[in-house]
């Protein structure tokens, strides 16, 4: 179940396979009970990985550089002013 050709493939396509090619090893029940005693039952596929996003940060070094409609998340030079 671990070969390149089924990586990616749930049990009951793997025992389908392995039952056209006339191999019969188990039950799908039996492969699903290897697969989680070794920890593997969950996905089997390759997942996608994003970067992680960036906030963007405002910042402004003299008068009218930066617009924005909305003010909560700007710094001054007190909290709330």
């Amino acid at each position: 179940m671990n070969s390149a050709e089924y990586a990616e493939l749930p049990p009951a396509q793997i025992w389908a396979r392995e039952l056209d090619a006339g191999r019969y090893h188990c039950s799908i029940s039996t492969m699903y009970r290897i697969l989680r005693a070794h920890g593997q039952s969950g996905e089997r596929r390759r997942q996608a990985t994003h970067p992680a996003r960036t906030v963007p940060e405002l910042i402004a070094t003299a008068p009218s550089q930066v617009f924005t409609w909305d003010i909560t998340r700007l710094a001054g030079p007190d909290k709330g002013i």
